[in-house]
């Protein structure tokens, strides 16, 4: 009998984090557009219009970072497959078609990135990412694509136990971090992280 498949995605709580986070951020975006021009044109915006762009701020912010969330934080392993992102957005990798995993990701970083860790602003930052890239999951796939996988995050409904067990059933095609190839590691310096990438040249 197939296992039952194992769908990563975020908790209730993630979304109940728009209604501080958007808000805000139109705020944000709100006063620097209206202030800016304010400022070229010599005009000085209303409460009323402040109040006006906020709110239209605020709701195209919410809805364009509705439109990406809803679609690409969205994983689902099967025993044949692993899809990332969901509708005509997904990709869907046949685990056969894995030719290898690399856990962890190499240690090359550019080098503002490694600086990061000594400025009290960004340290905690660049401990986020660098715990992101120990913890990540590098799979190279045909066509010299690859996707590093990171799901261990506490908003991520069912992330560890995806890992895991993807880990778990690429455990033959697993193989050390020398396997990896200069292309890779200068395109790993910046990782994006669940995104499908392809490796030029």
């Amino acid at each position: 009998m197939p296992a039952p498949s194992i769908i990563a995605r975020p908790k209730p709580t993630y979304w109940l984090s728009y209604l501080l986070v958007m808000p805000l951020a139109g705020f944000i975006f709100n006063a620097m557009i209206l202030l800016g021009l304010g400022g070229l044109l010599d005009f000085k915006p209303t409460s009323a219009q402040l109040l006006g762009g906020w709110a239209i701020t605020t709701a195209l912010i919410t809805l364009f970072a509705l439109n990406i969330d809803r679609r690409k934080p969205h994983f689902e392993l099967t025993d044949s497959t692993l899809r990332i992102g969901r509708g005509s957005y997904a990709t869907v990798i046949p685990l056969v078609e894995i030719e290898s995993a690399v856990f962890g990701l190499p240690e090359y970083t550019p080098w503002w990135f490694r600086v990061m860790r000594f400025a009290p602003q960004s340290r905690g930052s660049h401990h986020f990412i660098s715990m992101m890239r120990a913890n990540s999951l590098f799979i190279r796939f045909g066509e010299h694509r690859y996707v590093p996988i990171c799901l261990c995050y506490t908003w991520m409904q069912n992330g560890r136990e995806l890992m895991e067990t993807l880990r778990a059933r690429l455990r033959h095609k697993t193989v050390g971090a020398e396997s990896y190839t200069a292309a890779e590691v200068k395109a790993l310096g910046l990782a994006k992280f669940n995104r499908v990438g392809v490796l030029r040249g």
